[in-house]
């Protein structure tokens, strides 16, 4: 085989792993996320809220204990590979892995059980410490998954790391619900309920590490010769310095998560309220949650889909391909993020009765949603900042989210309750998705000549406007289309299924409008349309159905 034809086979190989790993990541992302409405659904919002105060709580230690290694280890498994031309020398280094994280995971076990009375009185609710224990097994089994999905990486066997993840998250969620089938037949009370939820994660990452274990690594890292104490610490510390910033990064999401979860029903609580009642409040607080995500899941996909190209222009010197795939990207996230945010405001009612079944905490379900701008503009903004070297940049600016996100919290809850936090989370995180659209074009203008900045300035403003006059179309849109259906529908319908007809109803035309509008009134022009790949082809076919205004 010609050198050539095995670089291409080499990068056919890379390209389907990364897809592969990608759409595993989205399908387990989107799974986790739709399974908090049967969980509502079946137990109720204390044992929902219960769920959404101890599970940040988790993430957070589980990201402090394996965060980073699994991209470290592929790294380094890959290096290995090529420099010795053997299998050989990935012993040591996945030996290392698996001494680190066990310690670390071990450790963080132990953290978790020994201290989950004083997390649940922190919580404000003394009943989640046995769903805290149940949950903390899980950590015996995450960083042996981490290490052997490192490990099938470096190796460029994606599809088998793609699949522990679905597997891992089917488990959970089948387990979820069977251990609230049986609860609920038994009678048990919310706060075991809770934690029979909770053993759905133990159980998915055991099967997981059981998977990976028989059908990957077990005797295929080498001999093991020249496996040394001095070699294992000289790998454990290549681990950390690779790992290190990585769990920095990944420690925000977990950390304004566990900020709600430490203040939010403590808060409630000290106003006045019973714990249960604190904690059932706390789920209905949680309920726009899962939507949010959902949303923003599928800007961080797309915002990881177009690093590469950021930081290939970076390295070529292309100053202004750089700055118009910078300039689409950012008006890509707060126009779809508007039309989100205004979307889950206009329908939060019917999407309340429709996923919860009842109406309670609208307000601040419509609050939550307005999120959804910010969440976009910031999963956009924080792989554009480490594409062009910034990564501590948009670290910093998330956890100040998080600071700003606590004091609102301590100043509006006692006064306001849920909506006061879900108020606070939208001045939150909208100041750092601004100071975060900020530093990247002041990053971005480090790195372009000052007479291309002042040369395009004036051209996204056209575009800017077209958007935000779909936006107002599809406003507008949403409220005729969903007051003429109510009419229409009267008292016929169950209120349920009411709901639902008005709420998909009224998603579908919004977004059918808003794409139609933006496209029409020409958010994305001639020049841009020419810097997405096989956007010229598209922008003829569109042009033909008279879909986009005319060529300049």
């Amino acid at each position: 085989m010609s050198r050539r034809s095995e670089s291409s086979r080499l990068r056919g190989v890379w390209r389907n792993g990364i897809i592969l790993m990608t759409g595993a990541a989205l399908l387990t992302k989107l799974i986790g996320a739709l399974q908090k409405v049967p969980l509502q659904n079946l137990a109720g919002d204390r044992v929902f809220g219960i769920y959404n105060a101890v599970y940040p709580f988790y993430q957070l230690i589980a990201v402090l204990a394996t965060a980073g290694i699994p991209t470290a280890l592929s790294i380094l498994i890959a290096h290995r590979l090529r420099d010795e031309h053997a299998a050989d020398g990935t012993r040591a280094t996945v030996t290392a892995a698996l001494l680190l994280l066990g310690l670390s995971g071990g450790a963080a076990f132990v953290l978790m059980w020994v201290t989950a009375d004083v997390t649940a009185s922190w919580i404000g609710d003394e009943s989640a410490a046995l769903a805290i224990r149940v949950l903390s097994a899980a950590l015996l089994f995450a960083p042996i998954v981490a290490v052997l999905r490192g490990y099938e990486q470096g190796k460029n066997r994606m599809g088998l790391s793609a699949a522990s993840q679905v597997a891992e998250q089917l488990v959970r969620v089948a387990m979820m619900l069977l251990a609230l089938e049986i609860g609920l037949m038994a009678g048990w009370s919310d706060a075991r309920l809770a934690a029979g939820v909770m053993s759905g994660s133990a159980a998915g990452a055991a099967v997981a590490a059981l998977l990976l274990a028989i059908r990957g690594w077990s005797g295929r890292a080498g001999s093991g010769s020249g496996l040394t104490l001095g070699r294992l610490f000289m790998e454990m510390k290549s681990l950390v310095a690779f790992a290190g910033p990585a769990a920095l990064a990944s420690i925000v999401v977990p950390v304004t998560g566990v900020v709600d979860s430490f203040m939010v029903p403590r808060l409630l609580r000290e106003s006045g309220m019973a714990e249960e009642t604190a904690m059932s409040l706390f789920g209905v607080y949680s309920r726009g949650g899962p939507l949010v995500q959902l949303v923003t899941m599928v800007a961080g996909a797309a915002a990881a889909a177009i690093v590469p190209a950021l930081a290939a222009a970076k390295a070529n010197g292309e100053a202004q391909t750089l700055e118009l795939r910078l300039s689409m990207q950012l008006r890509a996230a707060w126009l779809t993020g508007g039309a989100a945010a205004i979307g889950l405001v206009l329908l939060a009612e019917p999407l309340n009765v429709m996923l919860y079944k009842d109406a309670k905490g609208t307000l601040a379900f419509a609050l939550i949603g307005c999120t959804a701008l910010a969440g976009c503009v910031s999963a956009v903004v924080t792989p554009a900042l480490q594409a062009l070297g910034s990564a501590r940049a948009s670290v910093a600016l998330l956890l100040l989210a998080a600071l700003l996100k606590g004091a609102l919290n301590a100043a509006l809850v006692p006064s306001l309750g849920i909506e006061g936090a879900a108020l606070s989370g939208v001045a939150a995180l909208t100041a750092a998705a601004m100071l975060g659209a900020a530093a990247l074009r002041r990053a971005a203008k480090g790195l372009r000549p000052p007479q291309g900045h002042r040369r395009q300035r004036g051209r996204g403003l056209a575009p800017a406007a077209a958007g935000a006059a779909a936006l107002a179309i599809m406003a507008a849109s949403v409220l005729l289309a969903e007051r003429a259906l109510d009419a229409a529908l009267g008292h016929e319908l169950p209120p349920r299924a009411k709901a639902a007809a008005l709420a998909l109803t009224g998603a579908a035309v919004g977004a059918m409008v808003f794409a139609l509008a933006a496209l029409r009134a020409g958010a994305i022009d001639a020049r841009e349309w020419r810097a997405i790949p096989g956007g010229e082809a598209w922008a003829a076919r569109l042009r033909r159905w008279r879909l986009i205004p005319p060529a300049d």
